[in-house]
């Protein structure tokens, strides 16, 4: 369709293809119009631009593919890839805050570009789907993330808390064999990382092995250790028993009552195998027994099997067992005497009772083993300590007979006589030719000892001096004379002080006949130390 315009030109109409007529021309003072459309620079739409940051908001650069800037998308990218780089895997401690803040404020970065970058007019508006699976995304990928981070971090204080747990069971192992004073350390140390794992990280499953682990220390610290004896063993429960002290643990309190419960037994065999070799010291763990498991089997019949072994003793208070016996009822009343309780009291007593039958069966059973020297201090120590015992001059007796075997063996050949001797007497008289006192002592048919006073105007004679030079007739000596049964005699003449060299002699005495004998000191039989 085509016409003539009044002024002349010739224009077209139609809806399709046609020229558009110029714009009427603007009335004088009429303002230009805009030359950009009146919404640029607004959103072109809320929704389009909370949808695009939202899906940076991810960290996976939604945001920018739904807008298609490929290159920001890229980056985005790689701000989450270096951010996982940075943190995993994720350790125990899980994830620094450092880096989540650091990446938090990435994302923001990133969401802010992306609202505006979204401000362009767009062809179109788009469905309110889209920013609806933005926000559903951004909150499944936030708590996705969080369920796998603490998931990871729970498996990574597993594996670690396990690597903790070897560890300590590997120090364990290594002490196992070691005496306990040098392996204390070592139990120490795994304890405690046991018993810290527990009571740091109780809903672990590495915290559910650790009674187990426990019991193994318990097992290993306590085990039997070769060369060492039955004592040794109460260190170890000893300080099981008290680990209360140094940990507040329902664990450390289970093994202190297991310690406790097991004590009585070793203490009974420790003091046990003291009494064998040093009785005394058996009060230790007989006291720690008595004292704080004083109801246990092992303490109430303590009493009565000290008793029974020490009537056992008494019992083999004769012959060849006699010392051996002896030495046991006197470690026995050592041991009584600082045991508590009346019953021990009562013991020690029974105990003092049979020392004088010890001392003298001893003595005698030394005497006739040859052990003169045994059998003198033995008799003695009886002759001393007990005045007042009926044996007392018998003892005596055997005591004289066994410092003249000491030089006169044939004197020790058997016990002498427990009577006086009869028939027939003999003098025999003994001069004292020394400035000391003499002691005479004798036994054969009778048994005895007699003294001569020092002669004051004698001398002691050079070494070397001829038998005529000595007891020189005429002179009026110190003498005694003792009236003896007939018989074979041993004899020994010294001083009571033993500061000379004793001479023994032996001789069979006739009735017959008077027998008289003069002794005399030479420089030679001074014993070192002697004043002349």
């Amino acid at each position: 369709m085509s016409g003539t315009g009044a002024d002349g030109t010739t224009g077209y109409g139609g809806g399709f293809g046609g020229v558009l007529p110029p714009s009427p021309p603007l009335p004088p003072g009429a303002p230009l119009p805009p030359d950009r459309p009146p919404t640029a620079g607004l959103p072109r739409d809320p929704i389009t631009a909370a949808t695009a940051a939202l899906g940076n908001l991810t960290g996976l650069g939604a945001g920018y593919l739904f807008l298609r800037r490929w290159p920001r998308a890229a980056l985005a990218w790689l701000v989450t890839a270096a951010f996982l780089f940075a943190v995993l895997p994720v350790t125990a401690e899980g994830v620094a805050g450092g880096w989540v803040a650091a990446y938090l404020l990435c994302l923001a970065a990133l969401a802010a570009d992306a609202w505006r970058l979204a401000r362009p007019p767009a062809p179109r508006r788009p469905g309110v789907w889209v920013p609806a699976a933005a926000v559903v995304a951004v909150a499944a990928l936030a708590a996705g993330s969080v369920v796998w981070c603490g998931d990871a971090q729970e498996r990574a204080l597993e594996r670690d808390l396990r690597q903790e747990l070897a560890a300590a069971d590997a120090q364990v192992a290594a002490v196992r064999s070691d005496p306990f004073d040098q392996a204390r350390d070592g139990y120490d140390s795994a304890l405690a990382t046991y018993l810290g794992v527990r009571a740091h990280h109780p809903s672990t499953d590495a915290a559910a092995e650790v009674p187990a682990r426990i019991d193994a220390l318990y097992e290993a610290a306590t085990a039997p250790r070769g060369g060492q004896d039955g004592c040794a063993g109460l260190e170890p429960l000893r300080y099981l028993a008290d680990l209360p002290e140094d940990w507040d643990d329902a664990e450390a309190e289970r093994l202190a009552e297991r310690a406790v419960a097991e004590l009585p037994e070793p203490l009974h065999a420790c003091g046990m195998q003291h009494l064998d070799t040093d009785p005394v010291a058996a009060a230790e763990p007989f006291t720690e027994l008595l004292s704080e498991h004083g109801d246990s089997e092992y303490a109430t019949g303590l009493a009565e099997e000290l008793g029974a072994r020490q009537g056992q003793a008494v019992g083999a208070l004769e012959g060849d067992t006699a010392c051996e016996a002896l030495d046991e009822i006197r470690g026995l009343a050592g041991l009584f005497g600082r045991l508590p309780g009346a019953d021990f009291s009562r013991l020690a007593e029974e105990g003092a009772a049979a020392e004088p039958d010890g001392l003298y069966e001893c003595g005698v059973s030394r005497f006739l083993a040859g052990a003169f020297e045994d059998a003198r201090s033995t008799l003695e120590e009886l002759i001393q300590d007990h005045p007042e015992d009926g044996r007392v001059d018998r003892a005596r007796d055997i005591v004289i007979a066994a410092r003249i075997a000491a030089e006169v063996p044939a004197a020790g050949e058997e016990l002498p006589p427990e009577s006086g001797g009869g028939g027939a007497t003999v003098r025999v008289e003994v001069y004292n030719d020394s400035p000391y006192e003499l002691e005479v002592l004798y036994t054969g048919p009778r048994t005895g000892r007699d003294t001569v006073e020092p002669c004051g105007d004698c001398s002691v004679y050079p070494a070397g001096t001829g038998e005529d030079e000595f007891c020189p007739r005429g002179t009026d000596y110190p003498h005694t004379v003792l009236n003896l049964p007939a018989g074979e005699y041993q004899l020994l003449f010294g001083t009571a002080d033993e500061e000379i060299r004793p001479n023994g002699a032996s001789d069979s005495f006739d009735s017959a006949y008077i027998y008289t004998y003069c002794n005399y000191v030479t420089e030679d039989s001074l014993l070192p130390g002697t004043d002349v």
